[in-house]
């Protein structure tokens, strides 16, 4: 908001004796060695510049294993581009979120976090984290719609998005076409001719008994998990006239998966896929370095739209930096952290991790635009919704997970929701006792 800027500037002139010196203007220009860099990421820093260092500032970084190749790299060209300190650490999310409890009011906890959006709502209440308003303009022009709606809470923006994952469907390229993949019609369709269940082998498979991989059924049918863009948990839609249409349609899918819902795990998916006995896989974006390196060419396309025409929408996860409230240089951290989600940066942080970055416009770079597998995902992406991170949404993964293997087995839709609604509305009580 611009009007912290101002305030931001005046404190600057307040201590400008000597102060001042610490800007990232000036240090690059005292800095030769780093201007190059600086000319880079600076294109999409715009407004940097204004936001003025606290005097000796240094910072503690948390992010988890996966995250710290990349990190301690940027780092290092933070540091010499604006003369902080920055400090790398491993810690996961569970850990910070613990951490920050603890190490927060003793004033060891990090500077910035790492963490996915729905560690966001706890975040919050706990006062660990502080709004991104110094750049939230940037953050909302700049960025994916869900990724922005998923770092922001009760209408307060709090995080600089990083990447999203969500899911898709993978293929065998020498097993099955793109054309068959037009439509869930299809889909079932071209199973039909593919499977051999003596043998292991099937057209299709996903985890059944898993809410988070089937709610597209319940999306492409007008279902929803909480109403008000999943704000209001006191408007439940999972047994609403299509979610039990959609339950209905995920039902008769048995007729291709002729499976117990529970036997359809992960690691069984996986593995009949790396064997070449399941053609169709839906599955994460996490997979995508793993399935590129097997004999045989692996696609990923966007889930297909179902009989009613609609297509669905899948959740999507957002991992994001954030601004700790307990550190003592918020204006560093504030600069850390539009530095390390510049495009320049995020490009960077794909090709040493593989994240996809959550940066609008950035399908027709060379190193995603050519990795077929990406280019899917990202296009799954304007498919997806940030996954609820309300607190309350807790209490749906284990009633809807029940229900998936009823209604999988056989057991009336709308009963069989209707009871995991009771469920679920049951948990959510408990939490406000």
């Amino acid at each position: 908001m611009k009007l912290g800027k101002f305030n931001i500037l005046l404190i600057a002139i307040i201590f400008m004796f000597g102060t001042v010196a610490c800007s990232a203007k000036q240090t690059t220009e005292s800095n030769p060695q780093s201007a190059e860099q600086a000319n880079t990421i600076n294109e999409t820093t715009a407004n940097a510049d204004e936001l003025t260092p606290e005097p000796g500032a240094k910072l503690l970084v948390w992010d988890g294993k996966d995250g710290l190749p990349f990190l301690t790299e940027i780092a290092k060209q933070f540091t010499e581009q604006y003369n902080i300190p920055v400090e790398v650490q491993e810690q996961g999310a569970p850990e910070q979120m613990t951490k920050m409890k603890t190490d927060g009011p003793a004033g060891l906890a990090s500077d910035l976090l790492v963490l996915p959006h729905d560690n966001l709502s706890e975040a919050v209440a706990g006062g660990f984290v502080l709004p991104n308003d110094f750049f939230e303009e940037e953050t909302k022009a700049e960025f994916q719609e869900t990724a922005v709606n998923a770092v922001t809470k009760d209408g307060i923006l709090y995080g600089y998005p990083r990447n999203m994952e969500t899911y898709a469907l993978f293929y065998n390229k020498e097993l099955v076409k793109e054309s068959d993949l037009n439509s869930w019609d299809d889909i079932i369709r071209f199973s039909k001719t593919y499977n051999d269940v003596g043998t292991k082998k099937y057209g299709f498979m996903m985890q059944l008994n898993n809410f988070y991989f089937a709610y597209p059924f319940f999306s492409g049918y007008d279902g929803y998990v909480f109403g008000d863009n999943n704000t209001n948990p006191e408007d439940i839609g999972l047994n609403n006239a299509g979610a039990v249409e959609a339950m209905k349609y995920f039902q008769a899918m048995r007729e291709i998966l002729p499976m117990e819902a529970a036997d359809a795990t992960g690691d069984v998916k996986t593995a009949l896929f790396q064997e070449g006995k399941l053609a169709i896989n839906l599955d994460g974006v996490w997979n995508i370095g793993n399935f590129s390196k097997l004999p045989f060419e692996v696609g990923m396309v966007p889930l297909p739209k179902f009989p009613n025409g609609k297509v669905p929408n899948t959740f999507a996860g957002v991992k994001a930096y954030y601004v700790s409230a307990y550190s003592k240089y918020p204006n560093a951290a504030k600069l850390f952290a539009r530095y390390v989600t510049t495009k320049e940066a995020l490009l960077k942080n794909f090709e040493v991790t593989g994240f996809i970055p959550a940066r609008k416009g950035l399908e027709n770079e060379a190193a995603i635009k050519d990795n077929a597998m990406v280019s899917g995902a990202i296009q799954q992406f304007e498919h997806s919704i940030a996954m609820p991170s309300i607190f309350e949404m807790q209490q749906v993964w284990a009633p809807m997970a029940n229900a998936l293997e009823l209604i999988w087995k056989g057991e009336d839709s709308q009963k069989t929701l209707d009871n995991a609604v009771k469920s679920i509305k049951e948990g959510i009580a408990t939490l406000h006792q």
